[in-house]
């Protein structure tokens, strides 16, 4: 009796406080993107009268995780002459679109009224939004600056026939597959360019296990793309892909070597002397040059007010000016210019064109022809996802910005997405074709499909234990 008394009492209540407030006209309805119909979200819808801006204040309601809004406004409110009354939908990256109210005379206001929408997105407008909280971003150049730079140097202080000589057939195994992980830190590659590495190490008698490490890991953990991913994507991803990458690497490895047998080869390129390691600068000054990049590389990756970023970064940025002026000397510094400019103008030709068309793309392709590649998560959709990635063609960095577009705009779920960052890198149809003549079918058959099948189940487990994905600039 007494819970009814209070339900009662409750809905007298509201009566009450609704007739005080007097008739609401309430404008309701849905802004689905023009092409993909997936709901335009980050925006309002605002109520204006044109050319009354001074005498009717604008009434603004946002835009749900549907693409639908509500926005009410009493009676008492609206202007007496209802002429240029119009609802607007303004939304980043997507034209403002204008839909006049019509009133039939005679009928009185309406309490409820449906106004639908279909933003269309302009080109280059759409790309910017879906990338300039992430790639096209001043403070992208904090991280992607460093990691070049770091990358550079490695290249011309650390000589590559030192990882080399390590992964061959004489070698200690955990040093061996320990120097194939870790090669792509060293050697800035894509799928494609890794490929003459690898038949010139397969050929100087490299242990089967470290020789297929290091064509996977090689261009799958580069250091740049490990940067790039946790700046766009996020940090915690970027970590769990080089985390992922080290242990699939390792796993295929073993793999390969117990199913075919290490090779009985020995060759003496493996044994190489180790005389050109006196060529670089000295232990001491590499050693400050790369910790010092490293530490830029990792306070860059913060988001940090600029009293903090001056605070923090200026001391390196000075002392690596001094390390490099008095330890390097001029011919260190010449090569270590010439390693930046090379692996510049290796990426950033590619990536600036790729990143704009893939904004194209996922912006104009229906999403119905994309869904295939991943949805909520489940295995099925993770090896489809895996799968497209082993066989398609990404130049250096172009699949995360690609990975960013289907998760952000096409609805893709992050398992499937963790998949397709794990074999997009690190496989490619054409690179299959050269290392084909090298090893065989046979080999290259059980080398791809090991990858896939390790990688979907990696991003299926990730994508059951992350959840759904949020963009940064959404936080």
């Amino acid at each position: 009796m007494m819970r009814q008394l209070i339900t009662l009492f409750t809905l007298l209540c509201g009566l009450a406080a609704a007739q005080a407030a007097g008739p609401t006209l309430t404008l309701h309805g849905h802004a689905p993107e023009a092409v993909t119909k997936s709901g335009v979200v980050n925006g309002q819808v605002e109520l204006r009268q044109q050319g009354h801006e001074d005498t009717f204040d604008s009434r603004f309601a946002p835009l749900q995780q549907d693409g639908g809004f509500e926005l009410v406004i009493p009676f008492s409110e609206l202007p007496k002459n209802l002429d240029g009354l119009t609802l607007s939908v303004l939304a980043e990256g997507f034209d403002p679109l204008e839909e006049p109210l019509v009133f039939q005379d005679g009928a009185g206001l309406p309490e409820k009224m449906e106004v639908e929408f279909t933003p269309a997105v302009t080109t280059l407008n759409g790309v910017l939004d879906i990338f300039a909280c992430c790639v096209l971003s001043w403070s992208v150049l904090t991280v992607m600056l460093p990691a070049f730079l770091l990358g550079a140097a490695i290249t011309a202080f650390v000589p590559s026939q030192y990882l080399l000589r390590l992964l061959g057939p004489a070698a200690p195994k955990p040093l061996a597959y320990g120097a194939a992980i870790a090669s792509g830190m060293v050697l800035s590659l894509c799928s494609c360019n890794v490929v003459p590495l690898f038949v010139s190490i397969w050929a100087g008698g490299a242990g089967i296990g470290p020789a297929f490490a290091f064509l996977y890991a090689g261009p799958a953990i580069n250091l740049v793309s490990t940067a790039f991913t946790c700046r766009v994507i996020g940090t915690s991803i970027g970590v769990f892909r080089v985390l992922s990458v080290g242990v699939i690497a390792l796993i295929v490895g073993l793999l390969m070597a117990r199913i075919f047998g290490e090779r009985k080869h020995d060759y003496a390129a493996a044994n190489a002397p180790a005389g050109v390691l006196s060529m670089g600068p000295s232990g001491r000054t590499t050693a400050s040059v790369l910790l010092l990049l490293l530490y830029l590389l990792v306070v860059g990756s913060f988001e940090l007010g600029l009293k903090w970023a001056l605070l923090l970064t200026l001391p390196a940025v000075l002392a690596l000016v001094l390390v490099s002026a008095f330890g390097l000397g001029r011919d260190h510094v010449e090569m270590w210019a010439r390693q930046t400019g090379s692996l510049l103008m290796k990426v950033i030709p590619i990536l600036i064109p790729a990143v704009l068309l893939i904004g194209f793309i996922a912006q104009y392709v229906p999403l119905t022809a994309t869904r295939w590649l991943g949805g909520a998560g489940s295995f099925t959709e993770s090896l489809a996802s895996g799968t497209f990635g082993a066989f398609m063609y990404f130049p250096i960095l172009t699949e995360v910005p690609f990975v960013k577009a289907m998760l952000k705009v096409m609805g893709m779920g992050i398992g499937p997405g963790m998949a397709l960052l794990l074999t997009a890198p690190g496989l490619s149809l054409p690179g299959m074709i050269i290392v084909v003549r090298e090893i065989g079918w046979k080999r290259l058959s059980v080398y791809v499909a090991s990858i896939v099948v390790l990688a979907s189940l990696t991003g299926w487990f990730f994508g059951s234990e992350w959840g759904a994905y949020i963009c940064n600039c959404q936080l």
